[in-house]
């Protein structure tokens, strides 16, 4: 028998782009997390990856005045975070900044997500999409 959870879910939270709102982020996928009934381990993987993106977009987007969109889709085996800026696109680097230990954000966020993704959106900012893979299908009972 397949889970009780709702075929779909959407969530969303609108938040500024100021590293003051990370926390509020990582609570919003935690709940999330929960209500998909995620594991801990991978609850942590999410937070962890989502707050990458936000704080990347705070850093690298150049405008202060931004908000971040967050959005949190649940489709059938696959849990979608997408942190959305209006800032300026710049394409992610896959370089590591040795002397400064910098530019870890990326390959961190790789490495615990099953998929990632970036965009530029048509007013010129950034989607960053970050999923994970869920063990169970969660459609309804045909």
């Amino acid at each position: 028998m397949t889970a009780s959870l709702p075929p779909e879910i959407h969530r969303a939270i609108k938040v500024g782009a100021s590293t003051a709102c990370l926390a509020e982020i990582r609570r919003f996928v935690e709940e999330v997390g929960v209500e998909v009934a995620l594991d801990l381990e991978r609850i942590f993987d999410l937070k962890v990856a989502v707050s990458e993106a936000c704080a990347n977009a705070v850093e690298h987007a150049g405008c202060d005045a931004m908000s971040l969109d967050v959005c949190a889709r649940l489709q059938a085996r696959r849990l979608t975070f997408t942190v959305t800026d209006t800032g300026l696109f710049r394409p992610p680097s896959p370089r590591w900044d040795r002397v400064s230990s910098r530019g870890l954000g990326l390959p961190l966020m790789v490495a615990l997500m099953d998929e990632v993704t970036f965009v530029r959106t048509p007013g010129g900012g950034t989607a960053v999409s970050l999923s994970v893979l869920l063990d169970r299908d969660m459609s309804p009972p045909a």
